[in-house]
């Protein structure tokens, strides 16, 4: 195993691991923060960072969201892998002496942390934004698909031990976001993917991955059946209201198996703002129609090329039907359906 922990390793992640050691140590107080409703992505990449820190000699670094963990794979992964999270409302960013944000960056509208508070260093895989409030330390890579995959580079050129838990998590997180290695691959990923194979809890992984369901979630896949039509190639589905934002994600992932759909719209409403995911099958553009779509109604979005998401704000002069109705009417200008009439999918 030694030897393959070998071959993942580069010169330029050894260099990038080295300046994060620098940003962060001798810090006694480290604050990991992820974006407001964390996917296993995300998830993965902050438990990564937190043994790395602990590593180092970072005593209990901490954790935290601004919203809350609500797709029953995600309660599960991080229920079964014993993985510690604070509400950021609890947390006191005062009483940190750095603050490191994974799988996001400051500005982009999916993060509880205040705008005049500086950030001492990103790690994400999503396009970077043209301006941001960094201290210290940035490694933003768009070519890679996962920041699991990242995270796991910066274990092995640490030297830093790999436990089971954290492998799962990390390999989990690898596999969401490439969608099982179908979309924005790069080789990094594809190698951390099977080196971590090796090191994962079998078991575990089956616990998240068919976790037990509640209700809602039923409630919620007739409704998606209900509402799904479709503009010759294009699905869309509209959830209603949502009890947790990652339903509209997870629908629009679902549906976007339907044979001859080569994209898929997934929308929902959650505490008085518009959530969207889009996926695409064979066209590299989702995340620069998510900026776009969000750029066009004055919300916050982005992605990478098959995969997308954004959000936006029911102003309190506004009604949900009208704004929904808005929203309609600029994605399809945007993807051209104007014209098309829309049948029923299913």
């Amino acid at each position: 195993m030694q030897k393959q922990a070998k071959t993942l390793k580069t010169t330029d992640f050894g260099s990038k691991t080295a300046q994060f050691k620098e940003c962060i140590l001798p810090a006694q107080s480290v604050l990991i923060l992820t974006h407001d409703y964390p996917d296993p992505d995300c998830i993965a990449s902050a438990f990564g960072i937190s043994h790395l820190c602990s590593f180092w000699g970072v005593p209990s670094p901490v954790i935290s969201f601004g919203g809350f963990v609500g797709r029953a794979e995600n309660r599960a992964m991080v229920r079964f892998l014993d993985i510690a999270m604070v509400p950021f409302v609890l947390i006191d960013v005062k009483e940190f002496e750095k603050i490191i944000l994974v799988d996001s960056f400051p500005g982009k509208g999916n993060i509880s942390l205040p705008a005049p508070v500086v950030v001492d260093a990103v790690i994400d895989h999503h396009p970077a934004p043209p301006d941001g409030n960094i201290r210290c330390f940035q490694d933003i890579r768009n070519n890679i698909g996962a920041t699991s995959t990242l995270i796991t580079k910066y274990l092995l050129e640490a030297g830093c031990p790999i436990p089971s838990k954290l492998a799962t998590a990390l390999f989990y997180g690898i596999k969401t976001d490439t969608g099982d290695m179908r979309r924005d691959v790069s080789s990094f990923d594809l190698d951390c993917y099977k080196y971590l194979f090796g090191l994962i809890d079998h078991q575990l992984l089956s616990y998240i991955e068919y976790p037990d369901r509640d209700v809602e979630f039923f409630r919620l896949l007739h409704r998606a059946t209900q509402s799904a039509v479709s503009y010759e190639n294009l699905g869309y589905i509209h959830l209603g209201s949502v009890s947790t934002p990652d339903y509209v994600a997870e629908m629009a992932d679902l549906f976007h198996s339907l044979e001859k759909i080569e994209w898929m719209i997934s929308s929902g409403i959650f505490r008085n703002q518009i959530f969207f995911s889009i996926r695409s099958k064979n066209k590299n553009t989702a995340g620069i129609q998510a900026e776009q779509l969000v750029r066009l109604l004055g919300g916050s979005g982005g992605g990478h090329g098959r995969a997308a998401a954004g959000r936006v704000q029911i102003l309190p002069d506004e009604t949900a039907n009208n704004k929904m109705e808005h929203f309609e009417i600029v994605f399809k200008r945007l993807f051209k359906i104007e014209d098309v009439q829309p049948e029923k999918l299913i």
